[in-house]
């Protein structure tokens, strides 16, 4: 079975002030929230955006775990060596309002969430079914999103 556990970047100031905005202090509360839920649960790929507010969102898990994380390639390109399990059996993705549905869309979720602009605490687990489904559950994780 192969799980993947899929977060919006943790918590920035709106609007930003830059393009590339680092977390405020919720937002690195809430990335040590991430390590501790994810960080027994055998992840074994950590994917990123190459902005800073997801790499910094994912720092505490990767140190937890002593692993790396790396740039996510295309949505259809994750899916597809996700499903082939070339990443192991939990993936971490953390991306964006509009990538991460786009990423649970092309898992094979018919209905991908919605992600509001100052929705920050989801936290979606998408489990894979064969031949090409995929089920999701949808939950919230550390202080609730302004």
């Amino acid at each position: 079975m192969i799980t993947i556990l899929l977060v919006r970047h943790a918590d920035i100031d709106l609007p930003p002030l830059t393009a590339d905005p680092s977390l405020n202090d919720a937002g690195r509360q809430r990335a040590e929230a991430l390590a501790h839920v994810a960080g027994a649960a055998g992840v074994t790929t950590v994917f990123t955006s190459s902005l800073a507010r997801t790499k910094e969102t994912v720092r505490p898990l990767l140190e937890v775990l002593g692993i790396s994380g790396q740039e996510m390639p295309a949505p259809a390109t994750v899916a597809r060596k996700v499903r082939a399990g070339e990443f192991g059996d939990v993936v971490v993705v953390a991306g964006h309002s509009n990538t991460v549905p786009e990423v649970i869309a092309a898992l094979g979720v018919p209905t991908p969430p919605v992600i509001g602009e100052t929705q920050f605490d989801n936290l979606f687990v998408v489990t894979l079914t064969e031949p090409d489904g995929a089920s999701m559950l949808a939950l919230k994780y550390a202080a609730r999103s302004a």
